[in-house]
């Protein structure tokens, strides 16, 4: 399997990665693919990658409760 090496073919995880670095760091949060890139090797380096699709699935399941209303 191919390494990434950016997020430019990638905008699935550029959008899981925007997601959780706004949910992260709110106000604070940094959208630029550099930011996002780092973020996505730190959360690999230290073997967080898991979080980035727990905070999809909160993600999906606060836009449904919000959806049925």
């Amino acid at each position: 399997m191919e390494k990434l090496t950016n997020l430019d073919y990638n905008p699935y995880l550029r959008q899981l990665l925007i997601n959780y670095v706004v949910r992260m760091y709110e106000e604070d949060a940094i959208e630029d693919d550099y930011h996002l890139w780092q973020e996505y090797l730190m959360l690999i380096r230290e073997n967080r990658l898991n979080e980035l699709f727990e905070n999809e699935c909160l993600t999906n399941k606060l836009n449904d409760e919000q959806y049925r209303g």
